[in-house]
Order: C-alpha cells, then sequence, then structure tokens
C-alpha cells in the first residue's frame, strides 16, 4: 500500500522521509518582462506585495502607471516591461510568493 505521507512539520513524510509539496494559496501579482526576456515580479517576493484578487493586482499596477512619470517607469522596469497580473501560488497566512517566474 503507498504511503499516506504524514507531514513532520518540516515538508517531510513522517513515515517515508519523501519531500512534501508544501500547501499554497492563490494570490495575484504584478509582472513584467525584464531586460532578459524573462516575465518576473515588479516587486521583492513578499506578501505584502500580493492581492486577493486579479481586479486589485491590475488597480495596482494602474496606479504605479498613473502615479509615476515614463522615465520613473523605464529607470524601474526598462523600456517596454509589459505589465500583467498573473496568479502566483504563495504560502498561507503570509502570503510570500513560492514563485518569481512566469510563462
Amino acid at each position: 500500500m503507498p504511503c499516506q505521507h504524514r507531514d513532520d512539520g518540516r515538508g517531510r513524510c513522517i513515515d517515508c522521509e519523501a519531500f512534501l509539496d508544501p500547501p499554497s494559496v492563490t494570490r495575484y501579482v504584478g509582472t513584467y518582462i525584464n531586460r532578459d526576456g524573462q516575465r518576473t515580479l515588479m516587486t521583492p517576493s513578499q506578501g505584502r506585495h500580493t492581492f486577493a484578487t486579479e481586479a486589485e493586482a491590475q488597480a495596482w499596477i494602474d496606479a504605479v502607471t498613473a502615479n509615476n512619470s515614463a522615465d520613473t517607469v523605464r529607470q524601474v522596469w526598462g523600456d517596454n516591461p509589459r505589465f500583467e497580473t498573473r496568479p502566483c501560488p504563495c504560502y498561507p497566512h503570509h502570503f510570500d510568493p513560492q514563485t518569481c517566474w512566469f510563462d
């Protein structure tokens, strides 16, 4: 019979010692295309920069672009950042993102 995987509190199974996938919740983040052509977070990878809904994340992106000059946006995020919201797996409770790279 296959192992039922009981978490030891450190992400490993008590019975078979397999590494377990961390629990996650879906939050929404602002992303952009960096100078290497990869889509990544617009902000540090911290829960305070995630949003409960896609609309909230989009409103934040809209505020960033409305309240900063084109020159500032270019200095921080490059010539053609192509901002978009993306769903992001986050750790429960503090909502820190589990990844910073997106398709």
